[in-house]
């Protein structure tokens, strides 16, 4: 009787702790991400440097690429998709993720996100993100808040490091 109660509280105490996991995630919107870039091209050598973060967002049928300091790049490539605001893309100083040494960050602030507004983040050269709404800053090293009323960290998504005959690619994936 004992035993069956203990493995019962804890597959109870497991699937809760499971949900409240899922839960931080569910504010946001769940939209496609899948975009692709070649490292030795232009604008995306800029990342390449430690600490470069750089921002691709949609504009109608073509996006664009911002970095501090840098005049924007537009591409026409189709069937990319960049999330809910776009994507932050760099190489941050100390990853938080052994898989790659690349991060991909949701370039909508998540406490917008959470009523379905997009509120672009803007970066800067000292590695953060801000919202222009709510005036969170985020650590682009860490994707986490270091000011201001956000308290979730950025939404992630995985990035892939590939080879290529024409250099070193990076997909972005959801």
């Amino acid at each position: 009787m004992f035993f069956r109660r203990s493995t019962t509280l804890l597959f109870v105490f497991f699937s809760l702790l499971l949900l409240s996991c899922e839960e931080a995630d569910e504010d946001f919107p769940r939209t496609e991400v899948n975009f692709n870039c070649n490292l030795q091209q232009a604008p995306y050598s800029f990342i390449t440097t430690p600490g470069q973060f750089l921002t691709i967002t949609k504009k109608g049928s073509s996006y664009t690429v911002e970095y501090p300091g840098q005049p924007a790049y537009t591409d026409g490539k189709m069937g990319v998709f960049l999330g809910f605001g776009g994507l932050i893309l760099g190489q941050p100083v100390l990853s938080m993720d052994v898989s790659s040494q690349y991060a991909a960050y949701d370039r909508g602030c998540p406490v917008e996100a959470a009523d379905l507004v997009i509120s672009r983040l803007n970066i800067n050269t000292n590695r953060e993100g801000t919202c222009p709404k709510c005036k969170t800053v985020y650590d682009l090293d860490t994707g986490f808040p270091k000011s201001g009323v956000g308290k979730e960290r950025l939404k992630t998504y995985t990035v892939h490091t590939t080879s290529t005959n024409t250099g070193t690619g990076l997909t972005v994936r959801n």
